[in-house]
C-alpha cells in the first residue's frame, strides 16, 4: 500500500472532538516560548555568594581559555548582562560563567569564617 492510499483510508472523524484540546496545547506552547523562565533566584544566590568573597591576588582560570584578571569588572559586567537578559537562553552562558566563577573563587579563597568547604577538582 502506498502512502497516498494509506492516507486516503485514515479515519479522521475524531479531529473535531480533540480540536479544542489541540488549540489549547498550541496556545500553551506559544505562551511558554514567549515567556522565558527567569533566573532571579540564581542571580540572587550568586550575588550573595560573591558579596563577602575576598579577591585573590592571582588571576583565575575558569577553563583553558578564560582568564579572569579584573574580578570586579568580570562580576559587574556579567551580572549586568544576565539581569538585562534575564531568562533568555542565548545569554545563559553568562550566568553559567558567573556560577562557575563563584564556585571556583569560593574554593580558592573561602569566605571569612568558613573553614569546611568541599570543592570538586
Amino acid at each position: 500500500m502506498n502512502i497516498k492510499t494509506h492516507l486516503a483510508n485514515i479515519d479522521l472523524s475524531f479531529l473535531p472532538v480533540v480540536r479544542n484540546d489541540i488549540e489549547q496545547l498550541k496556545d500553551h506552547i506559544r505562551t511558554e516560548r514567549k515567556t522565558p523562565k527567569d533566573w532571579d533566584n540564581e542571580i540572587q544566590e550568586i550575588e550573595k555568594r560573591l558579596e563577602y568573597i575576598e579577591q585573590p591576588k592571582e588571576p583565575i582560570y575558569l577553563n583553558g581559555f578564560a582568564k579572569v584578571i579584573d574580578y570586579s569588572l568580570f562580576i559587574h559586567s556579567h551580572l549586568a548582562i544576565v539581569k538585562a537578559n534575564n531568562g533568555k537562553p542565548k545569554f545563559r552562558p553568562y550566568l553559567e560563567r558567573l556560577q562557575y566563577f563563584a564556585e571556583t573563587i569560593r574554593c580558592i579563597v573561602p569566605p571569612k569564617g568558613v573553614t569546611n568547604i568541599l570543592c570538586n577538582d
